[in-house]
């Protein structure tokens, strides 16, 4: 059938509690495995700088930190890079 991806395997996350494995496409990701929407398949993470800072303000070490303070932590730890805004 036209307009579908062939080089996409079925979703290798198990239910908990059926056992089965889930039946939606995947997509490869870096650890090898094959995963859905649903699972992660399409989240990268945060792709710039400001995303990265938004998305540590929500966790409970970073609540009191300031974005300057956060961007230091962020550039020291030099994990990731990041694309400008």
């Amino acid at each position: 059938m036209p307009g579908r991806n062939k080089l996409l395997k079925q979703c290798e996350s198990i239910a908990r509690h059926s056992g089965l494995r889930c039946r939606a496409k995947g997509k490869l990701k870096k650890s090898g495995h094959y995963r859905c929407r649903f699972h992660g398949g399409d989240c990268e993470g945060a792709t710039t700088l400001n995303g990265a800072i938004k998305a540590y303000k929500n966790l409970k070490y970073f609540k009191n930190f300031t974005d300057d303070e956060i961007r230091n932590y962020i550039k020291n730890k030099a994990t990731k890079y990041y694309r400008e805004d």
